[in-house]
């Protein structure tokens, strides 16, 4: 045998073995050295694949949720969805009502109770149980109620700060989607008043109108760092409730507590005729200071000017208790900038110095004001705000008692000459009929440095003044109590409610407030309101300012709601409120008690104040504390019925 015959005898014995051997993987083996070998097919693949059916919503309200579902295909174990909701360490970004489903059954997100803005998106995603490399991601914009306010509104807070009372008024332009787009502010308080660009801002509404403020300006010295930071409740896309709320994450607090009102700017036009008003704050006497109410009525006779005629005024301060009254008042009013706000220059016979006055109009009847008396050349004459509000066609007509005659709801907040601040507080009705007679009144009086709360029924005569002025002095006499405080009225005229200044020369007390027309319907208190309020602490010599809404059910005689609160200094939101209360013999008045975890414990209830409601109708009207010398604080506050923010909210 040759060579080659044996190597190729040598080959079909080894084809024969690898033949035998790997039949199982060697495809075509044949007699002759020309092998084909194949791979084996790959297995087949299982096409598992995730996705959301039908397609998520792109964007939801607070008020709502969103239901998301995903499908899963080619999953022979049915094993499901997998969820999770991607959000940073320490945030809040709503919840899930599971983390599994099976394949096509929806999981439900629900929003935060709040969000930064009046926007903010939020990722949910999906998962196949079986391969989480299989998944799916949505993003969901969750949006507030901002656009339930838009417009210029013209803003008002009063309260102190670390250098004594403070008082805050202004003009924001929002933009209705959380922006604040310009603006102009005054602040004032016994060492400074300064006027100042608002740069920027943004505010947020949640779904029970509950919502913030923030305010920037360029002056450092206000605010925390030139940012005022302030909660609010929307009544309407008219009215909001307000209060200082310092955002605890900047690098330092404010040292300001104040509330007040947030009001939709509808008129800017140059001011004429008679102006009921009042303010209160600190005044400067032979370089000590005090405090100081006056009121009285500016009669702007001419473009620009108030000549004194039809002009009256009183003053009440804290450095001689002497009321000096029907004073004369005269000076000159700027036209309105672009923003709404004036300059009065006044000269009045008890000031030693000018009156200088910023106010900020909000309608053609109404304008907030701040005293600018103060600056770094000048101690001025006082640091006081207050309100105007306009006698239009009326001026100068008061001449018959008949102009008076009717049931108020009195509200008045102001300060006692204990150094306490806010330390004076009254609540009440009264009934004047038109032969100079006051009836059927009672009202809850405080004044938290003497110790004392007043219930107490109240009779007294009252003295129009007969130039038409408007003035109204009042003589009362409490039932069983002290000398009753002397109220003076400024009459306004269309419906307007007077605007009152409160002298009590027995304590050493005053106070400005407004005397409500009553409702002669029946009144309720039943549904949602929105709320202000304010307490005096003696112990801290500081106050308490807080905004919040509750919704009360007239049947049962309680309420609940959230209350958002700056508690010395300190920001407190969201705490629970709650109360209680029944009707009694006067009417519109309503007497119980309110909760709150910021409110001391007394003898026999934990954190539960008592207050009586006086209603001026169903819709609104203010509340006092009515245990203040055991509390040793003063409680004052504000209600308002208000609107849901949309047909889903609450």
């Amino acid at each position: 045998m040759s060579a080659t015959a044996a190597n190729r005898a040598g080959s079909r014995i080894i084809e024969a073995v690898l033949c035998a051997i790997g039949i199982s993987i060697l495809v075509g083996c044949s007699g002759t050295n020309n092998l084909t070998l194949q791979n084996p097919p790959p297995p087949p693949a299982n096409g598992m694949s995730i996705a959301f059916k039908p397609a998520p919503v792109a964007s939801i309200s607070l008020a709502t949720t969103a239901t998301l579902t995903a499908v899963v295909d080619n999953d022979p174990a049915n094993l499901g969805v997998d969820w999770s909701l991607l959000c940073p360490p320490n945030a809040t970004c709503g919840t899930l009502n599971t983390l599994h489903t099976a394949s096509g059954t929806g999981v439900t997100y629900t929003p935060p109770p709040t969000i930064t803005g009046n926007s903010q998106t939020f990722t949910i995603q999906a998962f196949a149980a079986a391969d989480n490399t299989k998944n799916v991601v949505a993003d969901v914009a969750v949006t507030g109620f901002a656009s339930v306010l838009k417009g210029n509104y013209v803003f008002s807070t009063k309260g102190i700060d670390a250098n004594g009372t403070f008082q805050l008024a202004g003009v924001v332009a929002l933009d209705g989607n959380g922006k604040i787009t310009a603006g102009e502010q005054t602040v004032s308080d016994p060492l400074f008043s300064v006027s100042d660009a608002i740069t920027g801002g943004s505010y947020y509404v949640g779904p029970d109108g509950r919502g913030s403020l923030t305010i920037n300006t360029a002056d450092q010295n206000i605010g925390q760092q030139g940012v005022e930071n302030l909660s609010l409740v929307v009544l309407s896309d008219a009215h909001a409730l307000i209060a200082n709320l310092d955002d605890p994450t900047l690098s330092t607090l404010s040292f300001e507590g104040s509330s007040g009102s947030l009001d939709l700017q509808t008129s800017k036009g140059a001011l004429a005729s008679g102006y009921a008003f009042a303010m209160s704050g600190t005044g400067f006497f032979s370089g000590a200071a005090f405090p100081i109410a006056f009121g009285g009525v500016l009669n702007v006779d001419s473009p620009g000017a108030i000549s004194g005629t039809g002009s009256v005024a009183d003053e009440f301060d804290g450095s001689n208790l002497v009321l000096n009254s029907n004073a004369t008042i005269s000076g000159t009013v700027t036209n309105p900038d672009s923003f709404g706000s004036v300059k009065f220059h006044l000269t009045a016979s008890f000031a030693s110095s000018p009156i200088l006055l910023t106010g900020y109009i909000v309608d053609a009847q109404h304008i907030m004001l701040v005293e600018t008396d103060v600056t770094s050349a000048s101690v001025g004459f006082t640091s006081a705000s207050g309100l105007a509000i306009g006698q239009g066609s009326s001026t100068g007509t008061f001449t018959a008692n008949q102009a008076f005659a009717g049931t108020y709801v009195l509200g008045i907040l102001g300060q006692d000459f204990s150094g306490l601040p806010t330390s004076l507080a009254t609540a009440g009705t009264i009934t004047a009929d038109a032969g100079g007679s006051l009836t059927n009144g009672f009202v809850n009086e405080v004044v938290l440095g003497a110790q004392k709360s007043i219930s107490d029924s109240l009779t007294g005569t009252y003295t129009l003044d007969p130039s038409g002025s408007g003035r109204v002095d009042t003589q009362i006499s409490f039932t069983r109590n002290e000398p009753a405080p002397e109220l003076i009225f400024y009459l306004t005229g269309n419906g307007n409610p007077p605007v009152v200044l409160s002298v009590d020369t027995t304590l050493g007390a005053l106070g400005i407030g407004t005397a409500n027309p009553q409702s002669a319907s029946k009144i309720a208190f039943n549904g949602r309101y929105g709320m202000r309020f304010t307490q005096g602490v003696s112990s801290t010599a500081l106050e308490n300012d807080s905004t919040g809404q509750i919704t009360t059910a007239g049947t049962k005689g309680t309420f609940a709601g959230i209350a958002d609160s700056d508690v010395g200094f300190n920001g407190q939101p969201n705490s629970p409120l709650s109360g209680t209360f029944t009707s009694g013999n006067v009417v519109g008045l309503f007497s119980g008690s309110m909760t709150d975890p910021f409110f001391p414990s007394l003898a026999t209830t934990e954190n539960t104040l008592s207050m009586d409601y006086f209603l001026i109708d169903s819709t609104k009207g203010y509340f006092i504390e009515t245990d203040s010398p055991i509390s040793t604080e003063l409680t004052f506050g504000y209600f308002a019925a208000r609107n849901p923010v949309c047909s889903d909210c609450q």
